[in-house]
């Protein structure tokens, strides 16, 4: 399992700069779980429609995908200090937000920190992280 700066999730922006390893969808995001060990991960809510029109695994999903790996794999992520929620969808980032939340208070994921950045149209190369 290879280390790795932070993993973004988002089906359309750019990720910020430095060492960040991209997810268009909840399949890529899944696989990039399973092979490495990042410090931060930044999810959008919405992810686009597949060729048919259907709405695919959204970033909520992705989150709920997380939790349940820290549960059965707790040291995969013992590197993970930082989650961001960049999505524009309101509703969207309060479902997410409300798991990790729900997550930490049963000791799961303790050590992550949670930031929500305000997000409009603009892509995330205009932030960075320390």
């Amino acid at each position: 399992m290879a280390n790795v700066l932070a993993i973004g999730l988002d089906d359309e922006r750019a990720p910020p700069p430095g060492n960040w390893l991209v997810a268009r969808d909840a399949t890529q995001f899944r696989a990039l779980l399973e092979d490495h060990k990042p410090m931060a991960i930044s999810f959008d809510h919405d992810l686009g429609s597949d060729k048919r029109g259907a709405e695919p695994l959204s970033g909520q999903h992705c989150i709920q995908q997380l939790i349940d790996d820290a549960i059965d794999r707790p040291a995969a992520f013992d590197q993970l200090r930082l989650v961001v929620l960049h999505s524009a969808n309101p509703v969207g980032r309060a479902n997410m937000r409300g798991l990790l939340e729900i997550a930490q208070r049963h000791d799961i994921l303790p050590s992550v920190r949670l930031v929500e950045l305000p997000v409009t149209s603009h892509p995330l190369t205009t932030w960075r992280i320390a």
